[in-house]
């Protein structure tokens, strides 16, 4: 009886361990003494600090040998004098992929918050806190099936590999027991920028009695904030709603909302509004003068931004270069080759989508950059929060991007210190995990990061991490070119990484008479702006026409010998490929 009630009590303390996100399975007893303590709070810094670190949780933080207690038995000391001390990072909006791991630990980033969710997440989440896969603590979100657009699961809630959705809203009433579904299983909860507002605010307020925040896309952010959101992924919803003047407004509904996720590199090239992509058209209508009375109804509805400056904006602004050449730097490392090749394409090719860019183009783009900095600058100084998250891997490198973006916090006018409260207590303040995360306080996770130089002086220096300690384990945070985890992502990886390979369905016409100069309609699924059409294997002229569509121009020369031909589709990397061989045309005699 005994040996079970100990074996009862043993599984107990690891399901509260799992279901706390603790990590501290593996955790041991820490003194991080002599460095200075930036402690996420705000407080000015605290020299010569002690933080003491026991079973993974923070028991005491001090400055200097007055008043030190006695250690635990084994306690290791990390000697950080003439060092910084920082919480751990905190990266709040990510699609996590299996590579990842080393990425995030390496800048120290010891929590993220990823907008994948289901079967593979929850597992990854166990392995991550029970020792077993190294990489940040991980946290995941779940949707609920949107019943006020029709787009309810059929499987909700049956548990089957293609689920997609634990429970469905079919009318605002529905929200408290689809929430209540959620309990354990999601750490957030995600909506999309198309819910309806009741529909939106009733699920937003039965999540807040369950503890859970909701984040959502947004093309509106005024509404979206009176109807209960937490915190706004991108700044699309900021600039159209700050869009006031007529010519602003007729210029966005000209612009539409694009129908079809395509790639960021794709997207950047349609005259459509994607809800957080790069919007070059839109910001520049945004009306400076609106922004105090906007502001302040944000920050009354203690809605949170995250601004996703360096996934919008990387490419044209003055820091591209530098953060072009840093991740070049760090995708050369030699034991970071499991890196997948097609990201790779991705991280490096958002550097250089405008440069064919119409000067005018240019102009407009940076212009609304500027409106997006001072809405910004405002915003965190009428006690508005940010919170960082960067899209990885939607073309940005894991880890080293966030650190991009508090450097364009800080050029947006914003001190270094909010900047740093952007990846530590206000994230976690947003996602309602300030209890555990976010600063370096008794009684939260043991996560703490050395530094070599002040990030307060230049935020450049947060990049500089000497040690990282997560849950109370000193971490490695070197590269390892052997890095594994058993849940792998299988396809295209995140929901919008790459183009889909592209299907041909039919031809219209399906025949051609030899020696014809004849427009052919190709149909299908998965047509790319960048898509070409091949003609017995050698690209044709191509004229896109949508995601189902496609227009291709057989010259004399093409139809000059009678016989069927093989067309497909070709979609360059990322992603991408050649159609299946399913579909020929004939070239007829005369």
């Amino acid at each position: 009886m005994l040996k079970r009630m100990e074996l009862k009590i043993a599984r107990s303390l690891v399901l509260c361990l799992l279901l706390s996100g603790a990590g501290a399975v593996n955790a041991q007893n820490v003194l991080v003494k002599g460095g200075t303590l930036i402690d996420g709070t705000g407080a000015a810094p605290v020299p010569d600090a002690r933080v003491l670190i026991v079973d993974g949780i923070i028991q005491k933080v001090w400055s200097s040998e007055a008043g030190s207690p006695a250690l635990p038995p084994g306690t290791k000391v990390v000697d950080a004098a003439g060092k910084y001390l920082l919480p751990g990072l905190i990266e709040s909006h990510i699609h996590y992929a299996w590579y990842m791991g080393e990425m995030f630990l390496s800048y120290g980033v010891t929590s993220v918050l990823d907008l994948g969710g289901g079967h593979w997440s929850a597992a990854l989440q166990k392995g991550v806190n029970l020792g077993l896969i190294r990489a940040p603590r991980y946290y995941h979100h779940e949707t609920l099936g949107d019943g006020g657009n029709g787009k309810t699961d059929p499987l909700a809630g049956t548990g089957t590999a293609k689920m997609q959705v634990w429970a469905n809203v079919d009318t605002p009433k529905d929200a408290v027991k689809a929430v209540a579904t959620l309990k354990g299983k999601a750490d957030i909860i995600t909506l999309n920028e198309d819910w309806k507002g009741d529909y939106f605010a009733a699920v937003a307020k039965a999540a807040h009695a369950q503890g859970l925040s909701i984040i959502s896309h947004s093309f509106n952010a005024l509404d979206t904030s009176d109807w209960g959101v937490d915190g706004i992924e991108h700044m699309t919803g900021v600039g159209i709603a700050a869009t006031r003047s007529e010519e602003g407004k007729k210029a966005i509904a000209a612009m539409g909302f694009c129908k079809t996720a395509y790639p960021p590199i794709l997207e950047q090239s349609l005259p459509c509004i994607a809800a957080g992509h790069k919007n070059s058209l839109l910001y520049q209508w945004m009306d400076t003068t609106y922004f105090d009375e906007m502001i302040a109804h944000l920050v009354k509805n203690h809605t949170s931004l995250n601004p996703t400056l360096d996934f919008e904006w990387g490419g044209i602004i003055d820091r591209s270069p530098q953060f072009e050449a840093e991740d070049e730097k760090l995708l050369s490392n030699s034991n970071l080759q499991y890196v997948p090749y097609d990201e790779r394409l991705e991280f490096l090719d958002q550097y250089h989508w405008a440069q064919n860019r119409p000067p005018k183009e240019r102009s407009e783009f940076l212009k609304g950059y500027k409106n997006v900095q001072e809405f910004l600058r405002k915003f965190v100084a009428a006690g508005g929060k940010l919170y960082s998250g960067t899209d990885s891997a939607s073309a940005n490198v894991p880890g080293l991007a966030i650190h991009h973006e508090m450097q364009l916090y800080v050029d947006a006018g914003i001190p270094p210190m909010q900047a740093l409260q952007s990846s530590t207590l206000w994230p976690a303040q947003m996602a309602r995990m300030d209890k555990t995360l976010g600063s370096v306080e008794p009684g939260k996770f043991g996560d703490v990061i050395v530094l070599s130089a002040d990030p307060l002086k230049d935020i450049h220096n947060a990049q500089l991490v000497e040690q990282v300690i997560k849950g109370g384990v000193v971490q490695d945070i070197s590269y390892h070119a052997d890095y594994d985890v058993p849940f792998h992502n299988y396809g295209t990886v995140t929901k919008h990484l790459y183009s889909l390979p592209p299907v041909v369905s039919n031809l219209s016409p399906g025949v051609v008479v030899e020696g014809s100069d004849k427009w052919v309609t190709v149909m299908g699924q998965n047509f790319s702006p960048n898509s070409v059409v091949l003609f017995n294997g050698a690209t044709v002229q191509t004229k896109w026409v949508s995601d189902t569509e496609m227009l291709a121009r057989l010259t004399p020369q093409k139809t000059a010998s009678p016989g069927n031909y093989l067309v497909q589709v070709s979609t360059p990397k990322p992603g991408g490929g050649i159609s299946p061989p399913t579909v020929s045309i004939v070239i007829d005699y005369k």
